[in-house]
């Protein structure tokens, strides 16, 4: 149904997008950030009559769940829900966790959907952060109606999530998580042990054992009716749910295999401050740490690697390949040999110190990173999904996905989405990747105030395990299945995270103050507990 893709609402009218086209004012059905969707005055109507024979029961949860159906109708057509709520008895409070570039766009996306909506209160790791998203909220025009942060409301440190979400109601509100993905496993297992609804930005884990905490978490938020989303966002595109939809009604037949890509020219790197602390550092530069961030493979290319298990999927939500055999590098090292031979020991850190900060620009990708990898993965039937990821510049740059079936072939993102026969006959063709990042918000705020089922977090778990098991093959070098991974992996986080930037990270640096020594190296690193 049309109107389920856009939104999930409970509408008659067509079937499909290419049939609703026609009754919309405006094409492209969904346009960027700012922009809004226009409806028919026909549309409206139905809303109208729909949201007029409501019947509206007195207890809380029933008047969220009637209230929400036209407050999310109404945020898609651009207009605020007029005379419905009773004043402040619908409104959600929202935290938000982790106030970087993702953090500040997850939490405007959510404000955009015209709900009565507050945000309470903001936490990063950094002090600077949680002060800056506070004060970037409380000054947008757009949204600052909806911002309600107290000075004593804005949180930092290791642990500034527990307080952000224990101002919480269970059962009512929501919280944001966007910190470094290696702390959301124990982040969202804390939300819903509190009893809030989520949303959650990718990737979702680092390794094994978070993968395992993200399980836990899922079947409680299931107990408690939590929703769930997380911000893997083409999933919620109606380009993609048709052209998905296609696929497994078998219009290309059976999958043999598909091809996913994100190949890109890099990735910001962050300087270290004079006399900064090893974990503090490693945090501000989540990115080339793999414990932190997963790599590139986990962080940025899980987007393309969760549309390929969709693919393969069938509508299964707990889909993953059984095994993966892969390769890579890291062709961008820290420094010339010749740079840094020339540091002192990083023992000595104020010489050390100086040193850098005259040779810095001559530094680059710190850390321990990979930036290339080539996967390919097996699934239980037999079909296979090749996966490539790169940050390196002045190469061949892709991002998107593409598949063949024992019918037919198609691809989407890589220039018109479509399903051809091996004739070459156009069987299906839709403009995908168009408003996603607001779409999710719409979906879960419904999901919230219908008490409609949502948990992202299984497909979303899946997703983020996949690029585990292709980086540890490829670190290794070896075949690793699924099954191996997740009951004896390697443990790259502490499962309870950390709780002072005191502590010691699991990654220290070497001699010369980089972390070359601690890249992995396929036929020597063990992706198994030792």
């Amino acid at each position: 149904m049309f109107c389920s893709a856009v939104g999930g609402l409970r509408l008659p009218g067509p079937q499909t997008i290419s049939e609703a086209a026609p009754k919309l004012l405006s094409i492209p059905i969904i346009h960027t950030f700012r922009e809004e969707i226009f409806l028919t005055s026909e549309l409206l109507k139905q809303w109208e009559f729909m949201s007029m024979s409501q019947k509206v029961s007195p207890s809380r949860r029933d008047f969220l769940k009637t209230s929400g159906v036209l407050a999310t109708s109404l945020a898609l057509a651009g207009t605020t829900a007029r005379n419905v709520h009773a004043a402040g008895s619908d409104e959600i409070r929202l935290a938000l966790i982790g106030c970087g570039g993702r953090g500040n766009g997850a939490i405007r996306d959510r404000l955009a959907v015209k709900d009565n909506a507050k945000v309470v209160a903001v936490a990063d790791a950094f002090e600077w952060s949680a002060k800056n998203a506070a004060k970037g909220l409380r000054e947008d025009e757009e949204h600052k109606s909806k911002i309600d942060i107290s000075d004593d409301n804005i949180f930092h440190g290791l642990e500034a999530y527990k307080k952000a979400t224990d101002l919480l109601r269970p059962g009512i509100d929501q919280v944001v998580i966007a910190n470094p993905p290696g702390f959301r496993p124990v982040q969202y297992r804390y939300a819903v042990e509190k009893g809030v609804h989520v949303f959650m930005e990718k990737p979702c884990c680092t390794d094994a054992l978070g993968y395992k905490t993200l399980v836990e978490a899922n079947e409680i938020a299931d107990k408690k009716n939590l929703k769930v989303c997380v911000g893997l966002q083409r999933r919620h595109d109606p380009g993609y749910r048709e052209w998905i939809a296609k696929i497994h009604d078998g219009l290309i037949g059976d999958v043999s295999y598909t091809r996913v890509f994100w190949n890109g020219g890099g990735i910001w790197c962050r300087s270290r401050d004079p006399g900064e602390g090893e974990l503090h550092y490693q945090v501000k530069n989540w990115y080339h740490f793999v414990y932190l961030c997963g790599d590139n493979i986990n962080e940025q290319h899980i987007h393309n690697i969760d549309v390929g298990l969709w693919m393969h999927g069938k509508g299964d939500d707990k889909c993953h390949p059984v095994s993966a055999n892969a390769q890579g590098g890291r062709q961008n090292r820290a420094a010339s040999d010749a740079v840094m031979r020339s540091a002192p020991p990083f023992s000595d850190r104020e010489a050390w110190d100086k040193w850098y900060q005259e040779k810095k620009n001559d530094c680059g990708r710190y850390g321990q990173a990979w930036d290339h990898f080539f996967v390919e993965f097996t699934f239980a039937d037999g079909s296979r999904m090749f996966s490539q990821c790169r940050h390196v510049p002045n190469c061949w740059n892709c991002v998107g996905q593409s598949i063949n079936g024992t019918k037919g072939y198609g691809q989407s993102e890589l220039g018109p989405t479509f399903l051809k026969d091996f004739a070459g006959n156009e069987l299906f063709k839709t403009n995908a990747n168009s408003g996603q990042f607001r779409l999710e918000h719409v979906h879960h705020n419904e999901a919230i105030r219908e008490d409609e089922p949502m948990n992202n977090g299984w497909y979303a778990a899946m997703s983020s395990m996949t690029t585990v098991l292709g980086r540890e093959a490829a670190f290794s070098g070896k075949i690793v299945t699924w099954d191996d991974l997740v009951n004896k992996g390697k443990v790259y986080m502490p499962k309870d995270g950390f709780s002072s930037f005191d502590e010691t990270p699991p990654v220290l640096p070497d001699a010369d103050g980089f972390y070359e020594g601690s890249v992995a190296k396929p036929g020597q690193y063990n992706p198994f507990v030792s």
